[in-house]
């Protein structure tokens, strides 16, 4: 009968402290995973917060932002060419400055202008580049 309590004691503490480690993982405070932690930095990226286009890029005067675009819209940008174009239903000038730098213009002072006119970006760098057909060398 000893050798029996002997067991039974060993199984309570099993079991005690299962249900102790069970109770202390369960209040344990969440994992914190900082700015500099792999992890979340490979979110960031994976989320486009680093992308950028292969030239700046500015939308009537406003530089525009890389972020969640397609990479064909990043590399695209760097393909346009001077001019004014009729896309999607609205007309947008294209400017190149000294520094190499993009400029798209389009109408845009009166909420009518918004509400004629308001492409997404992949949209309108892939309809500018249709419009403006292939590339000439000389």
């Amino acid at each position: 009968m000893a050798g029996k309590a002997e067991l039974d004691m060993e199984q309570l503490g099993a079991t005690i402290g299962a249900a102790i480690s069970d109770g202390i993982a369960s209040i344990a405070p969440p994992k914190e995973i900082g700015y500099g932690h792999p992890e979340y930095q490979a979110r960031l990226k994976d989320e486009g917060v680093f992308d950028e286009f292969v030239v700046p890029v500015y939308q009537n005067g406003k530089q525009a932002q890389a972020r969640g675009l397609k990479p064909e819209t990043l590399q695209g940008v760097g393909a346009l060419r001077p001019g004014v174009y009729q896309v999607l239903g609205g007309k947008v000038e294209v400017a190149l400055d000294q520094k190499g730098r993009v400029h798209l213009f389009y109408p845009h002072a009166k909420i009518e202008d918004r509400m004629r006119f308001s492409p997404d970006f992949d949209s309108l760098v892939a309809a500018l580049l249709a419009a403006q057909g292939p590339a000439t060398t000389h």
